[in-house]
């Protein structure tokens, strides 16, 4: 069913990426309880995803990206900045309002920071896409600029998330022993 949206997508002159993850929401959300769900996640987990990054790290040329990174590095790290603030400040706001403790909100910031899948797919359908003079949407160095952030973002989410969630587990286990009260012994 991916190959042929993608296929369909490329028909009307749209990067075959979209297709695909156009049709991989289609799939998830049909068969969200049904039998097939299963054999449908092993398939996508061992076939598809391995796919999708073995045909991204083609794109990679290794010396080209370091120098490329370097040349943009402040590029890279205003980013990368900005995303990191940016969940940062959505983590703390949310958590405020729903009245979370400082932990949580750490914890939620964590859960939040990877950007993978649609962030990686939005450059490279940007990347593989042309205006009308014949120019990229997005240059190779703000692609690989794009790669920096997903690998940081992959790498630091779920690192601090397992740092903050112990720590928070551990609070609402102390929240959760209480000593007794006098009062309720008297009833």
């Amino acid at each position: 069913m991916k190959a042929i949206a993608g296929l369909l997508a490329q028909f009307v002159n749209l990067p075959g990426i979209v297709g695909a993850f156009l049709a991989g929401l289609a799939v998830n959300a049909s068969v969200r309880s049904k039998p097939g769900k299963d054999k449908r996640e092993f398939l996508a987990n061992s076939f598809f995803i391995p796919i999708f990054f073995a045909v991204t790290g083609f794109l990679i040329n290794p010396v080209q990206f370091v120098s490329s990174v370097v040349s943009n590095l402040s590029l890279a790290l205003a980013i990368v900045g900005a995303l990191l603030l940016g969940k940062l400040i959505a983590a703390e706001t949310a958590g405020r309002v729903f009245g979370y403790s400082p932990i949580d909100r750490l914890t939620i910031w964590s859960l939040t920071l990877p950007q993978m899948a649609v962030t990686l797919a939005a450059a490279l359908v940007a990347f593989t896409t042309f205006n009308r003079h014949g120019q990229r949407l997005v240059d190779r160095s703000t692609l690989n600029v794009v790669f920096v952030l997903t690998l940081t973002t992959s790498i630091l989410g779920p690192v601090l998330t397992a740092r903050f969630a112990p720590q928070m587990v551990e609070r609402q286990d102390l929240e959760n022993v209480r000593p007794p009260n006098s009062e309720d012994g008297n009833r």
